[in-house]
């Protein structure tokens, strides 16, 4: 990112915010309950909080604090308060992470009844900071610490500075889009569509993943164990329900 000099304190506003999907396929009814237990173990308040934390160090933080809930029969929500400044705390000490007149926080969204044998689960990340760190250091860590198959991102900034000159400024870096700061390995596997709205300094991505490799969808199972024609038939049906979940339309 090229920065753009500026005179005093960085007062802009930056937004980051995801929806990420991750889709399983399930076959019987021990494997959904099985399924519950799995996001539960996996994406629970307490795993949700170490990935918040390691993010707010990436961009450079320091954690305030935190607060976390799980609820039942599954899903959970972390939020955290930070500074900028990078003081990182021991571990054991980060219990509520909130950033000083920043903010980092998540929410799960587990599918209670899947259709179709096909279960989906959606973690919504939001990211806000004021000053000079950017969101944007973490935004290949997130996508891949997820392994998502569909993303969808949006990146606002808000407010005023000024340059060295003290002429108003509404953006502190030149950008031009969110993918331009995916690594090579995501676009590799993702298609990738911009749509901004530059004018008002709001940029929107979305994935999908290129490939669809059945084995890595199924739960507790091995595509080994199926034949052609039902792989054939999962395949079939995550293909389907990823391009819904890209366009937004059944």
């Amino acid at each position: 990112m090229n920065r753009i000099p500026l005179y005093g304190f960085n007062n802009l506003t930056k937004n980051l915010s995801f929806s990420l999907y991750k889709l399983h396929y399930l076959d019987n009814p021990q494997s959904q309950r099985n399924y519950n237990t799995y996001i539960n173990e996996c994406f629970g308040a307490e795993k949700l909080t170490a990935l918040l934390v390691e993010i707010c160090h990436t961009i450079g933080g320091n954690v305030l604090n935190i607060a976390e809930q799980n609820y039942q029969p599954q899903g959970a929500s972390v939020t955290l308060m930070i500074s900028e400044e990078a003081q990182p705390l021991p571990r054991a000490e980060s219990l509520v992470a909130h950033l000083d007149k920043s903010h980092l926080c998540i929410h799960t969204y587990p599918e209670e009844a899947p259709q179709s044998n096909i279960a989906i689960f959606r973690a919504d990340i939001e990211l806000s900071t004021c000053g000079v760190i950017s969101p944007l250091k973490v935004l290949n860590y997130v996508i891949e610490e997820f392994d998502a198959d569909v993303v969808d991102i949006d990146y606002r900034i808000r407010g005023m500075t000024r340059d060295k000159q003290g002429n108003k400024l509404f953006l502190d870096a030149n950008l031009n889009n969110i993918s331009d700061y995916f690594n090579a390995e995501l676009k590799r596997s993702f298609k990738v569509e911009n749509n901004n709205l530059t004018v008002h300094n709001l940029f929107h991505t979305k994935l999908c993943k290129n490939e669809i490799t059945v084995n890595n969808y199924l739960f507790e199972h091995n595509s080994s164990d199926l034949s052609t024609t039902q792989k054939n038939e999962v395949k079939t049906q995550i293909e389907r329900e990823l391009q819904q979940l890209y366009t937004n339309s059944a």
